[in-house]
């Protein structure tokens, strides 16, 4: 098979699987994250939670990364054209959207990670120091310094006809690399958030001791499995992404070999899909840690949706079966 013929059914397969996970990523990212946001705000224990109120401010920024991400890239495998390379405005704005979305998400499962190894302390000025007020404090800080740090996203990206939406500025560009995608979207928030999460699992082995209601250790027990499935999901999801961004950092673009390049391509595809897992999965990891979440999600959707949506469908039959007819139709069949 020559080189050309490879290169050939590279790409495709590249596009095909771009294709489809960009699909139902997209799906049942929103849906989960959806979910999330119902099932967290149904239950008053769920809502007056701190930790559960940084997992709900989580949903809402993951559904904006996925549909900034995912439909930018449906719509350039599928229809062939990318609005960013088009339009000047939307090259700028969507970076700025993107990495806002992206870096307050990272920020709020360190945060959660960090409540919760308060709420489990053994010192109890530390467990004061657990709030809602506290949450929502840190919270206001975390999205208004990330809409002001992604400024100058919309300020260095530019259009070329050669590259399309790219970083022009070498200076941007290498601070974009080596310090924003290296350290502040992955060192700092995987280090963060894993020391904190093993801490609270730590405590919470011996949160029996304290002086705690039995309900609160175990919606301490739980929010902590949740809290370190999703730290560990995280790592999981952006190591392949972190080693093939470092591999290509520290190799040379031969822009030579066609082969080369359609491989890279697709690893990149396939690392970086797989990275936004951590966007969409988070919803599925908490049915699998925490048994009150499941039944909470089964009450809502079975007993709740499902069951007004049955009952008005079954009323609303029931009221066409036996309509009356007016008096005034009646009167003109006579």
């Amino acid at each position: 098979m020559s080189t050309l013929s490879c290169v050939q059914i590279i790409t495709i397969v590249s596009q095909q699987f771009i294709i489809y996970s960009s699909f139902i990523i997209l799906i049942l990212g929103l849906v989960g994250n959806i979910l999330n946001i119902i099932t967290f705000t149904s239950l008053r224990i769920f809502r007056n939670n701190q930790c559960i109120f940084y997992i709900i401010v989580a949903s809402i920024v993951d559904c904006g990364t996925l549909l900034i991400e995912f439909i930018t890239r449906i719509q350039l495998n599928i229809y062939g054209y990318d609005l960013t390379n088009i339009s000047l405005v939307w090259c700028k704005i969507r970076p700025m959207i993107f990495h806002t979305c992206m870096m307050i998400s990272l920020t709020t499962v360190c945060f959660s990670s960090f409540d919760q190894y308060l709420s489990t302390s053994h010192y109890y000025r530390l467990r004061q120091m657990s709030s809602l007020k506290l949450s929502k404090r840190l919270t206001f800080i975390n999205i208004s310094f990330w809409i002001i740090y992604s400024i100058p996203f919309g300020i260095f990206y530019e259009i070329t006809s050669v590259t399309g939406c790219t970083i022009l500025n070498q200076g941007f560009k290498f601070y974009f690399s080596f310090v924003h995608l290296s350290i502040l979207n992955g060192v700092i928030p995987l280090i963060t958030a894993s020391v904190f999460s093993i801490l609270s699992y730590r405590n919470v082995r011996h949160i029996i001791r304290l002086q705690i209601p039995i309900v609160r250790r175990r919606l301490d027990r739980q929010l902590t499995a949740m809290v370190l499935i999703r730290v560990l999901y995280l790592f999981i999801v952006s190591i392949p992404f972190g080693l093939f961004f470092i591999y290509t950092l520290n190799t040379s673009n031969n822009t030579n070999d066609s082969l080369r390049i359609a491989v890279e391509q697709l690893i990149t595809n396939i690392t970086s899909t797989f990275y936004y897992l951590n966007y969409a999965g988070s919803f599925y990891l908490y049915c699998f840690a925490s048994n009150r979440f499941r039944r909470q999600k089964n009450y809502l959707l079975f007993k709740k949706i499902w069951q007004k949506c049955y009952v008005k469908i079954l009323f609303k039959t029931t009221v066409q079966r036996n309509q009356i007819v007016p008096v005034s139709q009646i009167s003109n069949f006579k």
